[in-house]
């Protein structure tokens, strides 16, 4: 494991709540506000990242997007963002 996941920060927080949510309105909720906070990361700026940062940020903005279409799609959600 490296050390930047030996140690979550709020936006890994965010993310692995939203990746592990049942409940599908609870997980609309969680996916919202995990994106929210990937996104603070990315406007502190990339150069203040740690290595691989960038790309897990962007790997998890599309996993979020992905599962927040699913859970739509399942549960009859009109998308406000697709």
């Amino acid at each position: 494991m490296s050390n930047i996941e030996q140690f979550p920060t709020k936006w890994r927080q965010l993310y692995q709540a939203a990746l592990f949510e049942a409940n599908p309105v609870k997980l609309l909720e969680r996916i919202a506000l995990a994106r929210n906070a990937v996104f603070d990361r990315i406007e502190d700026g990339y150069s203040k990242q740690q290595t691989g940062d960038e790309a897990a940020l962007r790997d998890a903005l599309a996993t979020l997007d992905t599962l927040r279409r699913i859970t739509e799609r399942q549960n009859g959600y009109q998308s406000k963002a697709s």
